[in-house]
């Protein structure tokens, strides 16, 4: 898990009530009237915390006949607390890849999605370094991650699989562990040295 990922998640669960929650269902799963009996509260206040816990994917969802059961991802967790790595691949050897990074992004924030595609394409690929190559992330982990460079999550998430830079099935997502074939009219979209790029990022050789 990244930095940016970390404090996301660090500043969601920095609540009270959300880490009672935490708490309760670091024993057992528990459905939503269980953790408001539990906890004395409302449904809709257990509502609410449910979906921002959700959503940075450190509690998991899945329908028990007619409720909902909550469980704590507890690899997230682990995931979270392991030390960061310090390395990175390094950037892709293309001036205009460099220009699209340095006009669409500021710090770790989109200023906007573009809309030409050899820059979204760009950007696509600077938030590709965003995922850790191996790593399964449900859906709620990926919103999280892209949510930090912008809000439209959804569409980000499906350029990021329409270019086959994710893999998905069954609502869990991975880095692509093959380099993409590219057709006359991608190649004209995607950087130069991009599948020795992505051949870097999969094998794990980074910058030194």
């Amino acid at each position: 898990m990244d930095l940016d990922a970390r404090v996301h998640l660090l500043k969601t669960i920095a609540d009270a009530t959300r880490l009672r929650i935490l708490g309760l269902l670091a024993e057992e799963p528990r459905s939503g009237r269980q953790l408001a009996e539990a906890l004395g509260l409302g449904a809709p206040t257990i509502s609410h915390h449910m979906a921002r816990l959700v959503e940075v994917g450190i509690v998991r969802v899945t329908p028990d006949g007619t409720r909902r059961l909550y469980a704590l991802n507890a690899g997230l967790l682990d995931a979270a607390a392991a030390p960061a790595a310090t390395a990175t691949v390094a950037p892709i050897a293309d001036p205009d890849h460099a220009r699209h990074v340095r006009i669409f992004f500021d710090g770790p924030r989109l200023r906007s999605i573009p809309a030409k595609r050899k820059a979204r394409v760009s950007v696509l690929l600077e938030l590709l370094r965003r995922f850790e190559p191996g790593r399964r992330y449900a859906e709620a982990e990926v919103n999280a991650l892209l949510r930090e460079a912008h809000d439209d999550v959804a569409f980000l998430r499906r350029e990021l699989v329409d270019y086959r830079y994710l893999a998905r099935e069954g609502g869990v997502y991975w880095v692509n562990p093959d380099v993409p074939d590219r057709d006359a009219n991608e190649a004209q979209e995607v950087p130069a040295g991009e599948a020795a790029w992505l051949g870097q990022l999969v094998r794990g050789v980074v910058a030194g």
